[in-house]
């Protein structure tokens, strides 16, 4: 929307004579105004503040409001429109929140069955307080819980033998629970994971921890520790990922940022009912994230006709495709072969300009032709259009969209906090065919779909967002043909939080191999809560090589067979 343009149709209306129209348009009008000298008012505080710093001085100081958390001073940037500058709470919590359900407080009862580790009897202090003919009668019986936490020293005695007919001495081998090298046995290894990635303490947190419980141990081979683990449990992160893809009938997936070595990186989960995964790439763009949907494999790239389809799609221009069109091919070519040859055809030049979205187009064609992945719930960010045969959207990020217009004109408020209650009325009638679907009510939900987000307002920025979300109706009403997939994304942004804690505690990892720590504990602990799986047990029993408990990949598959 265009100040200057809206002013120049202002200056030859008529006060006294102006329709309902041309009121809404004034409105609209002063809408803008004020909407831009709140910006100009905020980018001069900014640069106020910027000299101050400069003249060594503070700027404004930073007040939280109420529900409000403190920006600090240096982040990741922001991951996509709706986390902007805007910083007023624009979450959907009250509104989505089924009103039909109270939660219950939790009680927490005694289990019977629960073993007594400790028995202590208490009997009055002095007997001869008591009446002569009180006589003894049983015991009040309470139960309480303690921890105990201490450290515990070992001395292992490995038998040795020597052979005088073979000149050999034979040492008995390290248990599960040992390693050669090591001064720390595994189960101890298990508790600084859990403590780094499941109850989010830094590093020297955990030392201080340890040492004040008579462990004797440096942050620096507690480091170690953590960066050596994840190694050994990359196999089972990358079984999880790909059976959950495989047996799951839609996969969730967010991003947020993350820091490596001082560096911006981006976290990418992946999850359903089954599972949830992470993984941290230097990039978020869409062939990354089917390079993570393959699982790791090495890049494929086909150019037939589908291919061509899609260059429309990415704006690839004519002339380029034309001469794309003399070297199609039926059967897919790894990444060096494939840059070879459309080097061959495209000159230098329009390869520097064109090449990466030709390489992104031949890429998402030959993930499509090979099982690709059915469904995928998302937000509304570009790098996730085309790697699924069907890309739903999160209701709650279209709602969050409505929520950020912030008007500042009473009359605009009332509009949108009235349209804002028939979004969240007819967000609660798809939730009510989940549980019952039928065809008939599906198609009453798709007409009304199509009467609410034809309405005009004559707010000017509330009717382009109902303009812009009416066009996404395929996207956010797959719910009526699937049922069963999410109206929204809220498991991934909760499974994105973890590694936002993870941020805010530890700011970034330094390497590869804590990195990887990072993404695999994660996954692996998450995956666990879905499974109905004791973390803390599952880690402890792989460390100390016991294995009495199923794999989490193996667990995935058992439970799709059941459901």
């Amino acid at each position: 929307m265009d100040i200057k343009a809206h002013i120049e149709k202002v200056k030859n209306l008529v006060p006294g004579k102006m329709s309902a129209q041309e009121q809404a348009f004034v409105l609209s009008l002063l809408e803008l105004v004020l909407q831009e000298l709140e910006e100009q008012k905020q980018l001069i505080q900014t640069l106020k503040d910027e000299i101050n710093r400069l003249k060594g001085e503070q700027g404004k100081p930073r007040l939280k409001g109420k529900n409000q958390k403190e920006e600090p001073e240096t982040s990741p940037a922001p991951e996509d429109e709706d986390t902007a500058t805007d910083k007023r709470d624009v979450s959907s919590e009250k509104e989505r929140k089924n009103k039909k359900s109270e939660r219950k407080k939790r009680q927490v009862k005694f289990d019977e069955s629960r073993r007594i580790d400790e028995r202590e009897t208490v009997d009055v202090a002095q007997k001869s307080d008591l009446p002569d003919d009180a006589e003894f009668k049983g015991y009040a019986i309470s139960h309480y819980q303690t921890l105990e936490i201490k450290a515990k020293n070992i001395e292992l005695r490995r038998c040795i033998y020597y052979s005088a007919t073979t000149g050999q001495t034979y040492t008995a081998p390290f248990p599960g629970n040992y390693q050669a090298g090591y001064d720390y046995t595994q189960e101890l290894k298990g508790h600084i994971i859990m403590l780094k990635f499941e109850f989010g303490m830094s590093t020297p947190k955990i030392g201080d921890f340890l040492r004040a419980n008579g462990v004797d141990i440096s942050n620096g081979t507690i480091s170690n520790i953590l960066l050596g683990s994840g190694g050994a449990f990359k196999g089972e992160q990358e079984a999880i990922h790909q059976n959950g893809l495989e047996v799951g009938l839609y996969a969730q997936t967010d991003t947020t940022g993350a820091r490596v070595n001082g560096e911006n990186h981006h976290t990418h989960v992946f999850g359903n009912d089954y599972y949830t995964a992470y993984f941290t790439t230097p990039h978020k763009d869409r062939q990354t994230v089917l390079d993570l949907l393959r699982a790791g494999q090495p890049r494929a790239y086909l150019l037939n006709e589908r291919a061509f389809v899609i260059y429309q799609y990415l704006k690839i221009p004519i002339y380029i495709q034309s001469s794309l069109r003399a070297i199609r091919f039926e059967t897919a070519l790894l990444q060096e072969d494939f840059v070879a040859l459309v080097q061959s055809v495209l000159s230098e030049e329009d390869f520097k300009r064109h090449g990466e979205k030709v390489l992104e187009g031949a890429y998402i064609t030959a993930y499509q032709a090979d099982n690709p992945l059915f469904i995928l719930v998302s937000d509304d960010a570009p790098q996730y259009k085309l790697v699924a045969l069907f890309v739903f959207l999160c209701w709650v990020h279209i709602g969050r969209h409505f929520k950020k217009l912030n008007p500042k004109i009473k009359h605009h408020r009332q509009l949108l906090e009235g349209f804002l209650n028939d979004f969240w009325l007819f967000y609660e009638r798809l939730k009510d065919y989940q549980q019952r679907p039928d065809p008939l009510v599906g198609r009453e939900l798709s007409k009304a779909f199509d009467q609410l987000f034809s309405r005009t307002t004559g707010y000017e920025a509330l009717d382009e967002q109902i303009k812009k979300t009416k066009a996404k109706k395929e996207q956010l009403l797959g719910v009526l043909k699937h049922p069963y997939v999410p109206l929204h994304n809220n498991a991934s942004e909760l499974a994105v939080r973890k590694e936002v804690r993870y941020r805010d505690v530890s700011f970034q990892t330094r390497n590869a191999k804590g990195t990887q720590a990072k993404d695999v504990f994660f996954t692996i602990i998450q995956t666990c809560k879905k499974l109905g799986v004791n973390a803390y047990a599952y880690i402890l029993d792989r460390m100390t090589k016991k294995q009495n408990i199923t794999r989490l990949d193996e667990l995935i598959l058992q439970k799709a067979d059941l459901a």
